[in-house]
């Protein structure tokens, strides 16, 4: 990365911070503000919606809306690392 504040979130959600937060949302599913969130979106219904997910972190909020009837998600998130942790997510919990 070419600019210190990427390069810094590069380091503090690195590899390691990625992979124990993938195997937490495997096995709790999303935190609490993320299950609130998702249940509020889901609401107001997401059915054939198109999800944005800036600081998308493993995932969460947008496979939930996924599997909700979403029609699509993008994840955006500084972090190589939790990019490709979301890669490998799947849904763990339903709203």
């Amino acid at each position: 990365m070419s600019c210190k504040q990427c390069a810094g979130i590069e380091e503090m959600f690195d590899a390691e911070h990625a992979k124990d937060e993938l195997k937490r949302y495997r096995k709790r599913g999303p935190r609490l503000t993320t299950r609130r969130l998702v249940r509020e979106l889901i609401r107001a219904g997401v059915t054939g919606s198109t999800v944005l997910e800036v600081g998308g972190g493993v995932g969460a909020a947008h496979l939930a809306l996924l599997a909700a009837g979403a029609s699509s998600a993008t994840d955006v998130d500084a972090s190589r690392a939790f990019l490709k942790a979301a890669e490998r997510s799947r849904p763990s919990w339903r709203a």
